[in-house]
């Protein structure tokens, strides 16, 4: 048996078209998982679930009322598979264009991507995944590491976000960049109030 090695990316979805064919549930957390990342999707369904009737009426999401059909898929970039119908399932993956991105719910090895357990906190992304061998798992480590983040590490994220920005205009050598980034890293700055304070003092050196 051939080891699929799988390589962690972040991409971004940005004009890209995707499409669900399904309406169950499993369709239903997809769609959920992506409406954070991409608003503009279609969902080839006769039926789907309550919840994401919806959805779909909230979000504007495009809904083909219909069963599958292979010229739905033309100019899909990401395809997620997400019937109950084998051979539905496997008409879709003869049938998608070889430059499309393939998510197989029924069968995650014939697919090109798979979706990770993810902890999303703002800026912060942290995908969990343990390659098929425990979902639960991935849900625990999930839990773990969000209870060891405070409560104010979005607002500290953001933070570290700006400060970057401003250090990169400071006429410093890069060793000295550095150790400020550092710094703020390795003694964190949580409070609003004194996080101020230092973005004031690196705006102040910009202006010199």
């Amino acid at each position: 048996m051939i080891k699929i090695t799988l390589l962690p990316l972040f991409i971004n979805l940005t004009d890209k078209e995707i499409v669900i064919i399904g309406g169950g549930k499993v369709a239903e957390r997809r769609l959920r998982h992506l409406l954070d990342y991409k608003e503009s999707l279609t969902i080839i369904s006769p039926d789907v679930t309550d919840i994401m009737h919806e959805m779909i009426a909230v979000n504007k999401i495009n809904w083909i009322n219909t069963s599958f059909k292979s010229n739905y898929l033309a100019e899909a970039h990401l395809i997620i598979i997400a019937t109950n119908d084998k051979k539905i399932n496997n008409q879709i993956i003869q049938q998608a264009p070889k430059t499309a991105w393939i998510n197989a719910a029924h069968h995650a090895d014939r697919g090109t991507i798979h979706f990770p357990i993810i902890l999303k906190r703002g800026r912060l992304q942290i995908a969990i995944s343990t390659d098929g061998a425990s979902p639960l798992l991935a849900k625990r480590i999930k839990k773990e590491i969000d209870s060891l983040l405070p409560e104010n590490y979005e607002s500290y994220i953001d933070f570290l976000y700006e400060a970057r920005q401003l250090i990169k205009q400071i006429k410093l050598d890069p060793a000295e960049k550095r150790r400020l980034l550092q710094d703020i890293v390795e003694d964190p700055i949580y409070d609003k109030n004194n996080q101020q304070v230092f973005l004031n003092k690196l705006k102040n050196k910009c202006k010199r």
